[in-house]
């Protein structure tokens, strides 16, 4: 069962909140009234016990909080300019990894996401972004559990949260594909040790283009769909386009649907069309390859099929893009 995290309250919480100690994460229990008292804990810092035990807070002292929400059971922590004081970057890292590590030990917290200021970066520290969503670092140096695994390909949007079960299957192979088509390894689906190195340092897709609303961009290269909400990758998607370029790219729109489509020329059920220019559809199909395959359609697995076609309603853009420009 899936608990709710909860915000605010008055009721003694027993927690966790994360220091360091010689380079490495320690938690520390705390008992505070849900998240914003767990936050406050947090940024007092270790106690005096705990300072004689060699435990310190890479937060700097005095940083305040501007705002503390949480949505779909995402935390987003909103803090003073202090908190990216300094010019060394490890120590940013640091101070992250504790916030990360404090509110996804919170029961149904999913993913944190940092901002300073409102939300825009200080500049300090070239290429870290504060305001992108970040997964909770690994609390130890041991290989994660299948489940921890499946977690990230969820959060990453590489899979249904429905499909984080701690059992192997069909639909974490599948994830597992659509990940190496992301990020350019080897398409074989097998949940081993590069895959889990490289998840590890993932962060989620971003589109290739910009526009607001909902949309889809089809990556002819990569061989993924991606579900798109105001610029915000919901989901990629395993896809077989067309083989020897019969998917065409350009700017098209879903113009017609149909639950079970009858293909004329080539004789065969499609269910789940979602139809975006000519004869071309986003569909289920039997046998979805890590290459290109079809007669021009886009085939999708029976698992997601209904998922992009509950998505991709009639007049959805749908970008087809061969590179990545």
């Amino acid at each position: 069962m899936t608990v709710a995290p909860a915000l605010g309250g008055t009721v003694a919480r027993h927690g966790q909140v994360w220091f360091v100690r010689d380079g490495e994460p320690v938690a520390v229990s705390r008992t505070a009234p849900a998240m914003p008292g767990l936050l406050r804990a947090l940024l007092a810092g270790p106690t005096r016990a705990e300072r004689a035990k060699g435990l310190r807070s890479a937060i700097p002292a005095g940083t305040d909080v501007r705002e503390l929400t949480i949505a779909r059971r995402v935390v987003t922590v909103d803090l003073g300019g202090r908190f990216a004081a300094g010019r060394d970057e490890a120590s940013l890292t640091s101070r992250v990894g504790q916030l990360v590590r404090t509110f996804r030990a919170v029961p149904g917290v999913v993913g944190v996401r940092i901002r300073v200021e409102g939300g825009v970066p200080v500049g300090l520290f070239p290429g870290y972004d504060l305001r992108r969503t970040i997964r909770a670092p690994l609390a130890s140096r041991s290989a994660p559990s299948l489940r921890d695994t499946q977690q990230l390909l969820a959060d990453l949007g590489f899979m249904a949260r429905t499909g984080v079960t701690g059992r192997p299957g069909d639909e974490t192979s599948v994830a597992v594909l659509a990940f190496e088509k992301w990020t350019g390894m080897p398409r074989d689906g097998v949940l081993g040790a590069a895959v889990v190195k490289a998840l590890a340092r993932a962060t989620r897709p971003e589109p290739v283009r910009r526009a607001p609303g909902k949309r889809v961009e089809l990556l002819l290269d990569r061989q993924v769909a991606l579900a798109i909400v105001n610029d915000r990758v919901e989901r990629v998607f395993h896809i077989s386009s067309g083989s020897s370029g019969r998917t065409p790219t350009g700017s098209f729109h879903v113009y017609r649907k149909e639950r079970l489509s009858w293909s004329v020329p080539f004789s065969v059920w499609m269910p789940w069309a979602s139809y975006f220019t000519g004869g071309i559809a986003f569909h289920e199909y039997s046998y979805v390859p890590a290459y290109p395959a079809s007669h021009g359609c886009v085939r999708m697995m029976a698992r997601d099929a209904p998922l992009m076609y509950a998505f991709a309603t009639t007049g959805t853009p749908v970008d087809v893009l061969r590179g990545r420009a």
